[in-house]
């Protein structure tokens, strides 16, 4: 047996020197050459004796351990290596297949119990009831870690660098989903191994709480209780434990699925462009013109000059004019309807460019209103049209670069006249 007192004196001594180590052997283990090239980076002073004599000491305490069919390849000792994981607390996620297992073993454990108290065995009885409520608090403890290794996931995924690809970013949150996750949902259902497993549990524990009081008493009451207060507790545990990772994880999961969806689309919607041009995508997928949203973005001094201003802002008084005051100049003009426009472009057929003749019919008009006429009539049924090479156009605002239409009579109509 190691004493205790000298693996823990240890451990305080040389807490400075073991600390950076753990991360080196959580990718693996460590040679020689390795463990001395490490500890002489902290120990820049130290003699190789000196070197030599601490991992001597490292190595008997068993705080290092020589791996299997290398020895002279070195490892944290597993308990020592939890030990110090707790201490940093640090968490690593277990398999949701040890709740499982830790399941059927309380249900053996309950078997155990009731057979122990049909022979009336008071010491297999306690010993039994000790065990269980081990295992209990096992499930308990590996519970409260998963919590905080979820935690500790998707703060890794929200934190990470964001030049990466977000598939790649979240790929722990999706591999954890799958593979935790989902797992657990189906364990803690209302029908699951989980329910169904403390249920049996509890059941034996309550009856043989009656049958105490019934038959007599072969171990203290108080046990029982506390042993069946624990098994609630780590029911009620694991559905926190569960509605916590899914507080957790679900929106990032969605996040990555919406994102990849809309990458998938745009992938294809891009390639179909490619082989066919504009046409072949869906027109109802796409929108006729949109207008730029309008964002403020700045520092903070530029932002509390804006608000101050805002808080300032005054309103330019508004001069109506007199009610005796003659009006000059024309009228303004009624905004053309869809039908007068129609009838129009009806009249000038056949247009062998559409854009120029808007541009002839309104010159003073916005750009998007000549974009949103250029689009109804270059889609209306009742004319067809012939797509013309890109070029430039200039309206009253701005210089658009389109392919323009030419629009003739349907050939029914011309055959008619």
């Amino acid at each position: 047996m190691i004493d205790p007192k000298r693996v823990l004196r240890a451990l305080a001594e040389h807490w400075t020197l073991l600390e950076p180590l753990c991360e080196r052997f959580d990718q693996g283990t460590l040679s020689l050459v390795e463990l001395r090239s490490q500890l002489l980076a902290q120990l820049p002073d130290g003699s190789p004796a000196d070197l030599t004599a601490l991992l001597d000491q490292w190595i008997r305490l068993d705080i290092l351990v020589p791996v299997a069919k290398s020895p002279n390849r070195f490892e944290l000792n597993a308990q020592i290596h939890d030990f110090l994981a707790y201490l940093r607390r640090e968490h690593r996620l277990g398999l949701c297949l040890e709740i499982e297992a830790y399941l059927r073993h309380l249900e053996r454990l309950a078997g155990y119990i009731q057979d122990a108290f049909e022979i009336r065995d008071g010491n297999d009885l306690a010993r039994q009831l000790r065990l269980l409520d081990m295992r209990v608090r096992d499930v308990l403890k590996k519970l409260s870690n998963d919590e905080q290794a979820l935690v500790a996931v998707a703060e890794r995924a929200k934190t990470s660098d964001r030049q990466i690809p977000l598939r790649q970013r979240y790929a722990e949150v999706l591999a954890t989903w799958d593979e935790y996750v989902e797992p657990m949902i189906q364990l803690v259902a209302a029908d699951g191994a989980f329910e169904q497993g403390v249920r049996r549990v509890e059941q034996v524990l309550l009856k043989l709480l009656g049958d105490q009081q019934r038959l007599g008493q072969l171990v203290d009451d108080d046990l029982l209780l506390r042993t069946h207060a624990r098994i609630l507790e780590m029911q009620t545990t694991a559905q926190l434990t569960l509605r916590r990772a899914r507080e957790l994880l679900l929106p990032l999961r969605e996040e990555a699925r919406r994102h990849n969806a809309v990458t998938r689309g745009a992938a294809l919607a891009l390639a179909a462009i490619r082989r066919k041009g504009l046409d072949a995508v869906p027109q109802a997928a796409l929108p006729l013109f949109t207008r730029p949203q309008s964002n403020f973005l700045g520092t903070a001094s530029q932002v509390e000059s804006y608000v101050y201003a805002l808080a300032r802002f005054e309103p330019k008084p508004a001069h109506f004019p007199k009610a005796s005051a003659t009006r000059r100049g024309d009228a303004p003009r009624a905004p053309q309807t869809a039908r007068e426009m129609l009838d129009r472009c009806q009249q000038a057929l056949p247009l062998p460019d559409l854009m120029l003749w808007l541009l002839e019919q309104e010159p003073e008009g916005a750009t998007d209103e000549l974009l949103y006429w250029f689009s109804r009539l270059s889609r209306d049924t009742r004319f067809q049209r012939e797509r013309l090479e890109r070029r430039d156009y200039l309206t009253r605002e701005h210089q658009v670069s389109l392919s323009s239409y030419a629009l003739i009579a349907p050939q029914s109509e011309t055959s008619n006249a």
